[in-house]
């Protein structure tokens, strides 16, 4: 029987994509599905003044607040880092990993390095150290991404994002369904079992 296949959508610097990761593995493990990891790098938008600007400060500053809450009731250690970071050199060392058989562990150690340690993930010397907790070479990895030949992935997954719909991150896809947030995996979970066959 097919496993059922679910597209997770996030980013690096989304601190709720980061709670996400901390647990998705072993839930869609423990319903015999298989997650699809899509990186998303945020598209730059103007920025806002004004009202908007007050209401935005307001959320971020919100959004943060439950992060926080979030890390302690998961028992996650937490780095609150308002830093923004790009993201790409990330994303494309990511992929790298992934080619060498390490897309969850070096997927994992990112985000760990970036909100459990307060890591800049923009930083190379920080990705070459995630590299070698996975048991790959710091000195190739650094070489890969200054090479550039990753970095379109991020691009090209844009596109995959306005296909599904997808406004946010962490999102879930399955059978169609959205399940947008980390709190709302186990909306996700039960949409798995339900399509178990009887």
């Amino acid at each position: 029987m097919a496993r059922k296949r679910v597209l997770y959508f996030f980013s690096f610097s989304s601190p709720f994509s980061a709670l996400a990761d901390f647990r998705i593995d072993p839930m869609l493990e423990s319903v015999e599905a298989e997650l699809e990891p899509i990186p998303l790098i945020p598209p730059a938008m103007d920025p806002p003044t004004g009202l908007a600007l007050t209401l935005q400060e307001s959320k971020r500053d919100y959004l943060r607040e439950d992060a926080a809450r979030w890390a302690r009731k998961l028992h996650i250690p937490w780095v609150d880092d308002p830093a923004s970071i790009d993201g790409r050199d990330a994303v494309a060392a990511y992929y790298f990993a992934g080619e060498r058989g390490q897309e969850r562990n070096f997927r994992n150690a990112l985000f760990r390095s970036r909100w459990c340690e307060g890591k800049d993930l923009d930083d190379g010397t920080v990705l070459a150290e995630c590299a070698e907790d996975c048991r790959i070479s710091g000195n190739d990895l650094r070489q890969a991404v200054r090479s550039r030949l990753y970095h379109n992935r991020a691009d090209q997954n844009i596109a995959r994002a306005l296909e599904h719909g997808v406004f946010g991150v962490p999102l879930f896809v399955f059978a169609g369904k959205r399940f947008w947030g980390n709190d709302r995996i186990e909306h996700l979970i039960d949409e798995l079992r339900a399509a178990d066959p009887s």
